[in-house]
């Protein structure tokens, strides 16, 4: 029996590694061309750019270990399926149940080792991907040649661009320097306070108990927002005669460093009122991926924070939309967690009965069977991932349910199959 066992699972090991090979290949295909960029044309290091793909690769095994593992079972179980070597193991007399029994128990080891991954190492280096996308966008920023316009931007509050007329080759020092920063709405007093008045009012209506309050609250929720689409950015025009890039690593932060020069202040809704402030020396910090927290502390995204970090972050559900939002989005991150790890089970139990009734012997058979089904595995988690983002009370149901319905159907076939 042992050796009927290991001789399945042999059978399994090489499509795995064309599985992973092809699969990682795919996902990893879209960031070639920009680390090309990188390593040819904006002056990045090789080592830099190889420290990046092995800090993506990790998460990136974590969605395609069980696609290789649905093309493996595919494969390898259809072979001996159409050498008709599952026939003759039956004709023998062995249950094929304890044939197939170590592919699940390979799947479910995968599972585990997933969740590991996604409950510590793949949230860590997201994190670590943070501070090498800083130090790339240091090494490109110190390599852009003279009067070409650059985007600073790093998140949706405030844009930047950024130019330069010339380079002094000795110091490095950068001449006529021009940045545009468009800042978000920043509130005035009158605002700031009905902001205040609205929180009052919410946490009064929590305390009680009246049927109209949930109605009301709905209302408040309407005000606020419309208090936090006020669109119109605070325009900021800095010149200087010279500046030096610098970074912090460990903050995350590139300055820019800026002597003999101006700011203008610009505000659409109140073209009168235009200032300029003059400078001797003026820092300007920029942080191109990471957002800043109310308390000035960087705010990890939910892809960077560790499940006992999302648990703790979803402890009471805000009232108001841009926190519910960033709510929700941690719950998805949350459950994905659990729920991706176990596609490795659901695909095992769907590809075996599948494989010995269909007997997909060629490569393009089982690859072609594997793409339809993980098209309909990731299009329900899509799916259930839009519901949880929008607040849906379904979306944590819909996020698990691609495993429930392909190991339910996989599991009545393998049902069959074994008491055939």
């Amino acid at each position: 029996m042992k050796i009927l066992q290991k001789y399945v699972l042999r059978e399994l090991l090489s499509p795995l590694g064309l599985g992973l090979l092809v699969f990682t290949f795919v996902f990893l295909v879209g960031q070639l061309f920009r680390l090309t960029d990188l390593l040819l044309n904006r002056g990045v290091s090789g080592f830099l750019v190889i420290e990046l793909i092995a800090t993506m690769l990790p998460g990136i095994l974590s969605v395609t270990v069980p696609m290789a593992l649905l093309v493996a079972v595919l494969l390898g179980v259809g072979r001996l399926s159409a050498d008709r070597e599952i026939l003759a193991i039956r004709m023998s007399g062995v249950n094929l149940f304890h044939i197939v029994l170590p592919i699940l128990i390979m799947a479910a080891g995968l599972s585990c080792v997933m969740t590991w991954a996604n409950f510590s190492l793949v949230p860590y280096l997201n994190l670590k991907l943070a501070d090498l996308a800083t130090q790339i966008e240091f090494n490109v920023l110190s390599n852009i040649p003279p009067n070409r316009i650059w985007d600073l931007s790093g998140s949706k509050e405030e844009s930047n661009v950024f130019f330069y007329e010339a380079r002094d080759p000795k110091t490095d020092e950068m001449r006529g320097v021009n940045i545009k920063t468009e800042m978000a709405h920043e509130d005035t007093e009158a605002e700031r306070n009905a902001k205040i008045n609205l929180r009052l009012k919410v946490a009064k209506l929590k305390e009680s108990n009246d049927p109209a309050a949930r109605q009301e609250l709905l209302q408040i929720r309407d005000e606020y927002q419309k208090l936090e689409n006020k669109t119109s950015p605070n325009e900021v025009f800095i010149v200087a005669h010279s500046g030096r890039i610098l970074a912090d690593i460990s903050q995350r932060l590139i300055t820019i460093n800026l002597t003999s020069g101006s700011i203008h202040m610009v505000n659409p809704d109140r073209p009168s009122a235009y200032n300029i402030v003059h400078f001797e020396t003026f820092t300007k910090g920029e942080r191109p991926r990471l957002e800043k927290a109310e308390d000035g502390e960087l705010k990890k995204s939910p892809k960077e924070m560790s499940v006992a970090e999302l648990r703790q972050n979803r402890v009471e559900v805000p009232e108001f939309p841009k926190k519910l939002r960033e709510y929700n989005r941690m719950g998805v991150e949350l459950y994905q967690r659990f729920s991706i790890p176990l596609a490795c089970i659901a695909f095992a139990l769907i590809a075996i009965p599948l494989a010995v009734y269909v007997r997909p012997t060629g490569k393009a058979v089982a690859f072609a069977m594997a793409f339809l089904l993980i098209f309909v595995y990731y299009g329900l988690l899509n799916y259930g991932s839009t519901l949880g983002n929008m607040g849906n009370k379904f979306g944590p149901v819909a996020i698990f349910l691609p495993n429930v319905l392909l190991s339910g159907v996989g599991s009545f076939l393998l049902y069959r199959m074994v008491m055939k």
